[in-house]
């Protein structure tokens, strides 16, 4: 008799999402891809809860997007970090450009495939304290961020407090 494999449908829809509330989370990797339009790229950060017996290790994506810079902010903040300044003609001015601490290994190399960039800098393993949500989309209940907790010491910048769409 050859080898079959089945499942249940429940066994193939993945975990229920953890219950709403503020966890802390680890950053473990980015798996960066284009927009559908593409106009923008998703950074698509994969976190997992960790000090929490319950739920140790479950795994939770945001998609932070590079039109979104607010939320970028707010993510490298909840990790403790400042944003870098980019090195161009508007740096140490009101003007500065602003990015996440760290570079895409191959974005100079694959410009228009994100999907082929490898994240190396700070955020891997940094924590941060993050309040999920319980949402549906398309028919399935998941997890979103709704806010990250800022831990840069000193910060006076305004952090967003709802972060999901309605």
């Amino acid at each position: 008799m050859a080898f079959q494999m089945s499942y249940q449908k429940e066994e193939l829809s993945g975990a229920l999402p953890v219950p709403a509330g503020w966890y802390t989370l680890q950053v473990k990797n980015f798996r960066p891809k284009a927009s559908k339009d593409g106009e923008s790229v998703s950074l698509n950060a994969e976190l997992a809860i960790i000090n929490n017996s319950e739920y140790e290790g479950r795994r939770i994506f945001a998609g932070l997007n590079s039109k979104a810079g607010f939320i970028i902010f707010d993510f490298v903040h909840a990790t403790g970090l400042p944003m870098e300044e980019v090195q161009d003609e508007f740096a140490g001015t009101e003007k500065a450009h602003l990015t996440l601490p760290g570079f895409f290994e191959g974005s100079d190399t694959h410009p228009d495939d994100p999907s082929q960039w490898k994240y190396q800098g700070p955020l891997l393993n940094k924590t941060m304290e993050v309040e999920l949500a319980e949402t549906e989309y398309q028919g399935k209940k998941r997890n979103e961020v709704r806010q990250y907790k800022c831990a840069v010491p000193g910060c006076t910048e305004k952090h967003s407090t709802n972060l999901i769409k309605n």
